[in-house]
């Protein structure tokens, strides 16, 4: 998964507001003011244009929460930083009645 380094400075700034940490809550964390201070700070217009791409606002959202909250360990992140592409191009593609993937490195 490809995360925004805006949408990731962003994150670590509102995971560590004071006033986003809620100890009767299941992780700790209040998401959804997390999730408002993201928006306050980069603005909608950024986070818009995140949510049309592959790995969209919310995709990026949710797996910086699963990585702070512990649901993801260090061996799933680093396996993340790879995306399995399909191959279009049928010039590369070696058997045709077969999908054809390519790993591209994030």
């Amino acid at each position: 998964m490809k995360i925004s380094a805006q949408i990731a400075r962003s994150f670590n700034k509102a995971v560590t507001n004071v006033e986003n940490i809620d100890a009767t809550l299941e992780d700790g964390i209040n998401w959804n003011y997390v999730d408002a201070d993201i928006h306050m700070d980069l603005g909608i217009q950024y986070i818009d244009s995140w949510s049309a791409s592959v790995s969209g606002y919310t995709d990026q959202f949710n797996y910086l929460a699963d990585c702070f909250a512990g649901r993801k360990t260090v061996h799933q992140v680093r396996q993340d930083r790879f995306q399995v592409i399909p191959v279009t191009n049928p010039d590369l593609i070696l058997d045709p009645s077969k999908p054809a993937y390519m790993v591209k490195v994030a």
